[in-house]
């Protein structure tokens, strides 16, 4: 028996071969779950991108990139040779 032949999945609810059968959470928990799946991702990956940019923008303007400053500190100290 060739390995193509041989089912790997038997259950065709949750993995096809038709629509899948997804149970979403309720409220906030299944917000991505009930769209369509690329649509769902694609929600999710502009979601976590834009608060990356925010949480990094308010690290770099909010508190005033103190690593940044540290460094700035050390050199102005001890300057280049």
């Amino acid at each position: 028996m060739s390995a193509a032949s041989r089912i790997i999945n038997y259950n065709k609810r949750l993995f096809g071969p038709g629509p899948v059968a997804r149970v979403p959470a309720k409220g906030i928990n299944g917000f991505y779950a009930r769209k369509a799946p690329l649509e769902g991702f694609t929600h999710a990956a502009v979601h976590g991108t834009i608060l990356g940019f925010i949480c990094g923008f308010a690290y770099k303007f909010g508190m005033g990139d103190p690593d940044g400053k540290d460094i700035k500190d050390y050199y102005d100290a001890n300057p280049p040779r």
